[in-house]
């Protein structure tokens, strides 16, 4: 599967582990396989490339950057390939109700981390991918994301979704 579009989101957060493993070389080398030609990034509150790793992203892989700190993504999600982001609700729901592929990343740094349950729960219904941040590129070379199922945008299955939040956030 060709991933010529894959937009990575960290939301309101700071999530620097996974800019800088999305910009690492062993995660490049396996997009660049994949024919990805435009990384967009929004990085929230985490550090942005500079403008110098960006061109030198493009030179070595062919791959432009574009980034931003907020502003409305529905156009990015829109055009996604891929959607690569941590596993906050919102971002769920982005890549659910837009039946797009996604890979979400687990930021262990929380304290009390509801993500994973959730990520494992999308997961062992085949609606998504998760992986730590350590794990980012074996699972961009390897995943079949043609394997993912499209989530049913049924009212039924946004009452299961809140129902399961809801669950999680009462721990």
């Amino acid at each position: 599967m060709h991933l010529n579009n894959v937009y990575i989101t960290v939301g309101t957060t700071k999530f620097d582990a996974l800019i800088l493993a999305v910009t690492s070389e062993p995660a490049l080398k396996a997009l660049h396989n994949r024919k990805c030609t435009k990384l967009v990034i929004q990085h929230g509150n985490s550090e942005p490339l500079t403008v110098d790793d960006s061109q030198l992203i493009r030179k070595n892989y062919g791959i432009q950057i574009e980034q931003y700190k907020f502003r409305p993504n529905i156009e990015d999600i829109k055009s996604a390939d891929l959607i690569i982001g941590h596993a906050g609700a919102g971002t769920c729901m982005d890549i659910l109700n837009n039946e797009k592929h996604g890979l979400i990343v687990i930021n262990d740094t929380l304290m009390d981390n509801h993500q994973l349950e959730l990520a494992k729960q999308l997961a062992s219904e085949n609606y998504l991918y998760y992986c730590k941040v350590n794990d980012l590129d074996a699972h961009l070379a390897s995943l079949d994301f043609e394997a993912l199922k499209p989530y049913e945008t049924q009212p039924e299955n946004l009452k299961k979704f809140v129902s399961a939040i809801n669950e999680l956030m009462s721990f």
